[in-house]
């Protein structure tokens, strides 16, 4: 019996989308559908708000439909006849004042079936802005091609300013606006890069200015966080401006090994001084290690407990390295959203097979039997239709719509009391 159904995960529309959002000043002009825009729209401004009106009656300009991002031109059927250029000059038009540092034309998957030379159009439009198009995301691509494909144009349409290498600086590769918590996770390995006296020039597509990413030719390294969504421009960098890059080998910073791995790995690059930085992770290590055993002289829990994980394969591996090996628990099921030949998608399932679990990567999530499961909103929906009694902690989106008042992050010292505190208290209120 079919329990529910398969989760929908976005696709390279959606990455590409994200990749220019993310930009502060960028603007997404989607040629397509209503239908296309007002879910993208949604998340992008309740990821990354960059308007403070909530009034849907100050976006009542034609192509906003009371939404303050991604303009869209509502094809219909004369348009999928007749064309869609009519409607492109206009609202490239209605935008041209609004002051954006880049903007960006991205067909929707049936506008890229009418055929409109929309480099043509954008020519003659005679923007200010640097601005690019993407006529065909790719049919069923998955979101980090979307993202990549994006990355890519977004570069070529900002060129580097400058070349010139700024000592102890690095760029962060990989962060998206999609990503659950993106704002303080990437604030987090700021400040734990600070502390090592390293600077961050710039993570394109989470948050900065257009301007602020023709910077990234004066770092002295690149780190990719997320190789699934950075590692292409890393390389693309290392050929074009001589940067070097690194993959953190333990993943993510999830984790105080990981973290550590991370501090330690990076400061060896630069060489910096790590000291101060691992010191504040000692710290923190102290006070979770409070926590942790009296919780486990109580109810000898964590140790013991089933977890099962869905999320991108550089989260999976941190995520599911730290539970099994700080916390003693146990996998129950775990699932890669971005495809399994990635290099921590191969590095989960080693470690898995190693510790005696490696058919974790082969359960069905939904149903396997589980304490506490990390994943998406719609996984934790559809473990509850299926009758699994769960604690859950969002680690990706979409949402259950849970508000996040107070800054949260799964990254360094911080991210491991947060994600201790969700799961002593998830594992309290199962018994």
């Amino acid at each position: 019996m079919q329990h529910c159904m398969k989760n929908i995960t976005p696709d390279s529309l959606t990455g590409a989308i994200f990749a220019v959002e993310g930009i502060r000043d960028a603007c997404v002009v989607l040629n397509g559908p209503t239908g296309c825009k007002l879910y993208h729209s949604a998340v992008s401004d309740g990821q990354y708000s960059r308007c403070l009106s909530f009034d849907p009656l100050e976006f009542a300009e034609e192509f906003y439909f009371g939404q303050p991002r991604i303009p869209a031109t509502y094809l219909d059927g004369y348009d999928y006849v007749y064309g869609s250029g009519e409607k492109l000059i206009r609202v490239l038009k209605s935008i041209s004042s609004k002051d954006y540092g880049l903007i960006a034309v991205i067909n929707s998957p049936g506008a890229a079936l009418i055929g409109d030379d929309l480099p043509q159009i954008l020519k003659q439009t005679l923007l200010a802005a640097p601005c690019f198009a993407i006529e065909n995301t790719g049919y069923s691509g998955s979101f980090a091609e979307g993202y990549q494909n994006a990355l890519d144009k977004i570069f070529e349409a900002l060129p580097a300013n400058s070349t010139q290498t700024v000592k102890k600086s690095v760029n962060l590769l990989g962060f998206h606006i999609y990503q659950k918590h993106f704002e303080y996770n990437l604030k987090t390995i700021k400040k734990m890069l600070a502390l090592c006296g390293i600077r961050v020039i710039t993570s394109p597509c989470a948050g900065d200015t257009a301007e602020k990413i023709t910077h990234r030719a004066e770092a002295e390294l690149n780190v990719v966080i997320y190789p699934e969504y950075g590692e292409r421009a890393a390389k693309q960098m290392q050929k074009q401006y001589g940067i070097p890059y690194i993959i953190p080998t333990q993943g993510a910073p999830i984790g105080f090994e990981a973290a550590e791995n991370f501090i330690l790995e990076v400061c060896k690059k630069l060489n910096a001084e790590s000291s101060r930085a691992l010191e504040e992770l000692d710290k923190v290590r102290a006070r979770a290690y409070l926590f942790l055993a009296r919780y486990s002289s109580l109810l000898g829990l964590p140790k013991g407990a089933l977890y099962s994980i869905c999320a991108d394969s550089s989260t999976a591996y941190a995520l599911t390295k730290w539970l099994s090996t700080y916390l003693g628990m146990i996998p129950s099921a775990v699932v890669v959203t971005n495809g399994t030949e990635g290099i921590f998608a191969k590095k989960l399932r080693t470690f898995l097979k190693d510790i005696g679990y490696g058919e974790a990567m082969n359960n069905p999530i939904a149903t396997s039997p589980a304490h506490i499961v990390f994943a998406d909103g719609n996984t934790l929906a559809q473990m509850r239709l299926a009758g699994q009694r769960v604690g859950g902690v969002e680690v990706s989106l979409p949402s259950l719509g849970y508000m996040d008042v107070m800054p949260k992050t799964f990254f360094g010292g911080e991210g491991v009391l947060f994600l201790l505190e969700q799961i002593l208290n998830g594992l309290r209120f199962l018994e």
